[in-house]
C-alpha cells in the first residue's frame, strides 16, 4: 500500500507534470488567450515531447532504468540533451518577444538544471524535489494558494521518492534546496 502510494504521489509531481502545469497556468494567467496558447504548444513541441521520446526511447532500450532516470550515471547523457532543449525553448521565448519575467524563469530553470548536472558529478539531485521547489515559489506571485499547496507537499513529494528508493536524503535535501533557492532568485529577479 505504502508503496501504491508513493509511486501515485511521483507520478503526479514528475517534473514535467508540474513544469507543464506551472507554464499552462501561468501563461494562461499573464498573456492574452492567443500568444498563451502559441507560446504553450511552442514549449511542448520544442520542449517536453522530445525529452518524453528520448526518456521513453532510451528506457526502451534499456540505457535508462526508469522513465525517471534514477540511476545517476545514467543522467550524464540525459542532462545535456534537457540543457539543449531548455535552449531551444529560450530562444523561442526570445524570438515572440515573452515578457522579461517569463524569460527570467525560463534562465533560473536552465541555471537550476544546469546546478543539477554539476552537482550529479557528486551526488545525484532529486529533480522532483528541485522542480517543486521552484515552482511552489515561482507561481506564488500569481495564485499564493497554489504557491503554499506546493510548498507543503514537499515533504510529501520527498517522502515518496525515498519509499521507491529512488533517492537517499542527502539527494532530497540537495534537491529541495536547489529548488528553494532558485525559486527565491527568481521572486527577487522578478517584480
Amino acid at each position: 500500500m505504502r508503496y501504491r502510494l508513493a509511486l501515485y504521489i511521483s507520478r503526479i509531481a514528475h517534473p514535467i507534470n508540474l513544469l507543464v502545469a506551472f507554464v499552462i497556468y501561468t501563461l494562461f494567467s499573464i498573456l492574452e488567450p492567443a500568444k498563451a496558447t502559441w507560446t504553450v504548444v511552442g514549449i511542448l513541441l520544442l520542449g517536453i515531447l522530445p525529452l518524453i521520446i528520448w526518456n521513453r526511447y532510451h528506457t526502451q532500450k534499456g540505457r535508462y532504468s526508469n522513465f525517471d532516470v534514477s540511476i545517476r550515471r545514467q543522467r550524464y547523457s540525459l542532462y545535456p540533451w534537457i540543457l539543449f532543449l531548455g535552449g531551444l525553448v529560450i530562444l523561442f521565448l526570445w524570438v515572440n518577444e515573452l515578457p522579461n519575467e517569463v524569460l527570467t524563469g525560463g534562465l533560473i530553470l536552465i541555471q537550476l538544471l544546469l546546478l543539477s548536472f554539476l552537482l550529479n558529478f557528486r551526488i545525484k539531485v532529486s529533480l522532483h524535489l528541485a522542480i517543486a521547489g521552484y515552482v511552489a515559489l515561482a507561481i506564488s506571485p500569481i495564485s499564493f494558494g497554489l504557491g503554499v499547496l506546493l510548498f507543503v507537499t514537499l515533504p510529501l513529494i520527498a517522502w515518496s521518492r525515498w519509499q521507491l528508493g529512488r533517492h537517499r536524503s542527502a539527494e532530497l535535501v540537495w534537491g529541495a534546496s536547489l529548488g528553494l533557492i532558485c525559486g527565491v532568485q527568481l521572486l527577487l529577479l522578478t517584480p
